[in-house]
């Protein structure tokens, strides 16, 4: 997806707009009605600015693209609030991050609420290889990762940028397994599996050679 070169997701990286209402007006609206568990209604929202069809979309590209904005605003705080409330370095501070911010994400009561609302759409929105959320996630874990390996002692398993996809696709298992394939992880497994992700690389050698 394109979403860079969206007016919504430059006015996002902080270009300013001459308009009287902007594309972040829009995600305000959008944010509202997500919290407040409503679908997100293109046509509702473009009558609420003042503006048409054709200039929201102008805005936000797509109504996937800007689902995917308004989800990702929310999972940027919480991302940011979990790096504050997190203490450690190398890879258990990367899996205790990991780890606090999934169980953030499953209280979610909004994403829970879109979710049941539209399960395979919901899950294309957040799992797909084209979906914005989904590429922002993997991102945010991999300059996670490379931080932690370039300040501490710390040599990831595998290469960064196939670690953090695999940590973002275990993340996506435990909150969306019983929709993508009817199988529910357990909520506890959450701290293991990370752990054993982000396992040094002497550590992840000698199981594979035990």
């Amino acid at each position: 997806m394109q979403s860079e070169t969206t007016p919504l997701a430059r006015a996002l990286a902080g270009e300013a707009s001459s308009c009287t209402v902007t594309p972040l007006d829009a995600l305000k609206i959008g944010r509202k009605r997500w919290l407040n568990g409503e679908r997100i209604n293109m046509g509702a929202i473009a009558k609420e600015l003042g503006v048409n069809r054709a200039t929201l979309f102008r805005w936000v590209g797509s109504r996937d693209l800007f689902i995917g904005e308004v989800i990702w605003s929310f999972y940027r705080e919480l991302l940011d609030a979990t790096y504050e409330d997190t203490v450690g370095h190398g890879p258990d501070y990367v899996a205790s991050v990991c780890e606090r911010l999934l169980r953030k994400v499953m209280k979610s009561e909004p994403l829970q609420q879109f979710i049941q609302q539209d399960p395979q759409y919901a899950i294309r929105i957040l799992t797909s290889k084209f979906s914005l959320f989904q590429t922002r996630s993997v991102d945010a874990v991999w300059k996670l990762i490379t931080e932690q390996s370039r300040n501490t002692n710390w040599v990831p398993p595998i290469d960064e940028d196939d670690l953090a996809f695999l940590i973002v696709r275990l993340g996506e298992s435990f909150l969306y397994g019983d929709v993508i394939s009817g199988h529910k992880t357990e909520i506890t497994q959450i701290a293991t599996a990370f752990r054993l992700l982000t396992a040094g690389r002497d550590c992840a050698e000698r199981h594979v050679n035990s």
